[in-house]
């Protein structure tokens, strides 16, 4: 599941728009993470955002059910925003290796390897050029 960053208000450059004297310009924030958990944060309205009949006072995790409201009586059906996460019926594997669909990505693959193994090489050498300089001083 990819993350997912919703502002939503009244204001035309919002991600979601909400028409309504409920709701403030830049109202709240709704944030996914990767691991599917949603996070609600009210951006100060006047009007309050609402879960489950509580005013919200910074942010919070949401759980599937929470009802959200702008203000006392704008509803916002804040699940249909969140894309369902998929569910494996495979016990999990060891994994293997990336199989590349086209020669860019292999291209592309074989010259960041490269380009760290280059990187450690010299890392290394800076290392025995070091410890060769201290056993001449000492």
């Amino acid at each position: 599941m990819n993350k997912i960053h919703l502002r939503i208000g009244s204001a035309a450059d919002n991600q979601v728009v909400v028409k309504s004297i409920d709701v403030a310009p830049y109202h709240l924030e709704l944030f996914c993470d990767t691991d599917g958990n949603v996070f609600i944060t009210d951006l100060g309205s006047e009007q309050g955002t609402y879960i489950n009949n509580r005013r919200l006072n910074g942010f919070q995790l949401l759980k599937k059910g929470d009802r959200v409201h702008f203000g006392q009586n704008e509803a916002f059906s804040w699940e249909r925003f969140i894309p369902k996460l998929e569910v494996k019926t495979k016990p999990i594997a060891p994994q293997e290796p990336k199989i590349y669909e086209n020669k860019k990505q292999q291209s592309s693959a074989k010259r960041s390897t490269s380009s760290s193994n280059k990187q450690l090489v010299f890392i290394y050498a800076l290392i025995v050029l070091m410890v060769i300089l201290l056993s001449l001083y000492l």
